[in-house]
C-alpha cells in the first residue's frame, strides 16, 4: 500500500469515527469522554508511527551515505588524506 493510499485510509477512518462518535445516542459526558480516549489514543499511535518514521529514516540514510562512499571509493573519487 502507497503512503497516499495509507494517508487516505487512516483519514477516512478517522473521519468514520468521529461520526460514529458524534451520531451516537450517549450523553453529551459521554460522548466528549469517547472523543477524548479516542484523541488520546490517535496521539499516541502518530507518536509511535513517527518515531517509527524518523528511525527508518535515519537507517536508510545510513545505507545511503555508506553505500555512496563505497561507489566514490571504487572509482576513486575520495579525497586522499595528507
Amino acid at each position: 500500500m502507497t503512503t497516499k493510499k495509507k494517508s487516505r485510509f487512516l483519514l477516512g477512518a478517522l473521519i468514520g469515527a468521529t461520526a460514529g462518535v458524534l451520531l451516537a445516542p450517549k450523553s453529551g459526558k459521554e460522548t466528549r469522554n469517547d472523543i477524548k480516549k479516542t484523541g488520546k489514543k490517535a496521539y499516541r499511535k502518530a507518536r509511535t508511527t513517527g518515531a517509527k518514521t524518523v528511525a527508518q529514516a535515519k537507517r536508510v540514510s545510513r545505507t545511503v551515505e555508506r553505500d555512496a562512499k563505497k561507489a566514490a571509493k571504487s572509482v576513486g573519487m575520495t579525497k586522499k588524506k595528507k
